[in-house]
């Protein structure tokens, strides 16, 4: 076959291939690959200038290289070179450029095109990624040198991988100990996860090392994502889940338990401990708002003055939170907080503790009330037989320990049916209600009076040395008895029988010992009113005693028309 028949591999091989003139820059041969990477047919592409179909930006960096390729002497040059299409897509390619001399002596270059266009887009498809999501990749040798990094996790750690690129990793992140020493850990040939804190973020690194020829570390690959935002909202969600476990508990607390004081102390701590305030403390209030008394306080500050010395910042001072705890229309009590401005969860978090302590001291008020109603007369206010008897079994059970002695005054109107018979039940109600009063101030402090039922009366006292201490406060009960009292605007004089009985082995208990001192005063009122007769073994006995509620009543006997006195007989 002779050499023109010969098949020209240029136009059979799908190579982008052309010859473009030294001289002038024109293109002068194309095959059809080429053709197919300009968008043109070869009609077009041939006499083009090669300015005509690079992109402006490399037109000067190639006349550059051409410039340098030729006074050099250079026979051969690959450089990457853009393409511009006619529909002004560009497409990348790797450019072979050979100088050569074609046989009239003309130099002209033979250009190998390779279409790197998928390979590039990738790439910045890949970069776009990395440098629009918190990550950063990078890729470490074994000395510590960054060979190559992409994304910007944080400003920061690009501007040190930048340069580690010329000095060492654990040069340029030297003031970032924890992240050094998983560095020197994946080198060692361990592979890492861990969340480490750095340049005031939290960043979730990756580092596999990649082992070289002999199987030792040759280079760590590393990925970094800043986590901050996700490490913020668990440390909000945990905090949260704490929150509530805190409340619950108090909720618990505060459905169960009977001591307030307890509660009070565990939810000034659980404030104190959660929000980290140097001081909490609360106060219970009058009706008026007043604080009145302190319910509980945790104080963790540094002490700074002598014990006992008030050095509590003023109220009025910045840092304080004040909450009220109770109905908004009457506060039962109030909640301070000292530290720095409460966040939104946190305001909801005291909120939420104040809510328990509210709902519990609305518990504790309603349940005292009750307690007080059952254990106090509703008309005097003065404890009942219930409560009168339980005091009274303390008062023995403390002085069975100590050797003292426990006395029990039993006091009975005499003639009080008369009163409501002739001026009506009001004025009998105001008759208890004054001898109530008389009672509470002729005996001694800490004696207990309390109403056992109708017109009887009791009084315990504590710590008597004998029958003498007891007949003393008799005579002044006696004596405030008989003073005259204005009822309907006429005074009426009333008196009243005392039975004293004092705590001996054979009276330790409350039952029996009340009971002794009904029988003394059975006894006194039999031989008169405004009498008292302390109790002795020779009275009849209790059962005896209760003949006296068939006495009737006619030996009640009232005065003149002034109805200045009422007596019985």
């Amino acid at each position: 076959m002779s050499e023109d028949a010969r098949p020209d591999l240029i136009e059979i091989l799908n190579i982008a291939v052309l010859e473009a003139t030294v001289r002038n820059h024109r293109i002068r041969r194309a095959n059809p690959a080429a053709c197919a990477l300009f968008g043109r047919p070869e009609a077009d592409v041939v006499g083009l200038d090669w300015e005509e179909v690079t992109a402006p930006d490399d037109r000067e960096r190639l006349h550059a290289q051409i410039r340098l390729r030729m006074a050099s002497g250079r026979r051969r040059e690959r450089m990457m070179v853009r393409l511009l299409q006619p529909d002004g897509n560009l497409r990348h390619a790797l450019a072979t450029i050979v100088l050569r001399t074609d046989p009239d002596g003309e130099e002209f270059f033979v250009v190998h095109l390779e279409d790197v266009s998928e390979e590039i887009a990738a790439q910045d498809r890949l970069r776009l990624i990395v440098e629009n999501t918190p990550v950063s990749m990078f890729l470490v040798d074994r000395n510590g040198r960054v060979l190559v990094s992409e994304g910007t996790v944080v400003p920061e750690a690009a501007a040190g991988l930048r340069e580690a690129r010329a000095s060492s990793i654990f040069t340029a992140f030297a003031h970032v100990p924890q992240a050094m020493s998983i560095m020197r850990r994946a080198l060692d040939g361990q592979r890492v996860h861990q969340v480490i804190e750095a340049f005031g973020r939290h960043l979730d690194v990756h580092l596999v090392p990649i082992p070289g020829p002999g199987g030792q570390v040759a280079s760590v690959a590393s990925v970094a994502s800043d986590v901050t935002d996700l490490h913020l909202a668990l440390a909000s969600l945990r905090a949260r889940s704490a929150e509530q476990a805190v409340v619950a508990e108090l909720g618990r607390r505060a459905l169960e338990t009977r001591d307030p004081a307890e509660l009070w102390e565990r939810a000034v701590t659980a404030l104190a401990d959660h929000l980290g305030a140097d001081l909490v403390r609360a106060y219970g209030l009058d009706a008026d708002g007043e604080r009145v008394h302190l319910l509980a306080r945790e104080d963790r500050r540094e002490p700074e003055v002598p014990t006992g010395t008030q050095r509590d910042p003023p109220r009025s001072s910045a840092g304080w939170v004040t909450v009220p705890v109770g109905r908004p229309d009457r506060p039962l009590a109030v909640v301070e907080l000292h530290r720095a401005p409460l966040g939104s969860q946190e305001h909801e978090f005291v909120h939420a503790v104040t809510a328990v302590l509210g709902s519990a001291a609305l518990r504790f008020e309603m349940e005292g009330e009750i307690r007080h109603r059952s254990l106090h007369d509703g008309l005097t206010g003065l404890p009942n037989r219930t409560a009168l008897l339980d005091h009274l079994g303390r008062a023995l059970h403390r002085a069975g320990h100590d050797g003292r002695r426990v006395g029990v005054l039993f006091v009975d109107l005499d003639g009080f049916k008369a009163v409501n018979d002739t001026l009506g039940h009001q004025a009998g109600d105001d008759l208890l209600r004054t001898t109530a009063a008389r009672l509470s101030h002729a005996v001694r402090p800490g004696d207990v009076a309390g109403r056992l039922a109708g017109d009887e009366f009791a009084v315990l006292c504590e710590d008597v040395e004998g029958t003498a201490d007891l007949e003393a406060i008799a005579d002044r009960v006696v004596s405030a008895l008989a003073a005259p009292v204005p009822l309907l605007d006429r005074p009426i004089t009333l008196t009243g029988s005392v039975g004293l009985a004092l705590s001996n082995p054979d009276l330790a208990d409350a039952e029996t010992l009340l009971n002794a001192a009904d029988i003394a005063m059975y006894t006194a009122k039999r031989n008169g009113p405004g009498q008292r007769l302390a109790y002795d073994t020779g009275m009849p006995t209790p059962v005896t005693a209760n003949a006296r509620q068939k006495l009737t009543r006619d030996q009640l006997k009232t005065s003149g028309a002034d109805g200045s006195m009422l007596s019985l007989r």
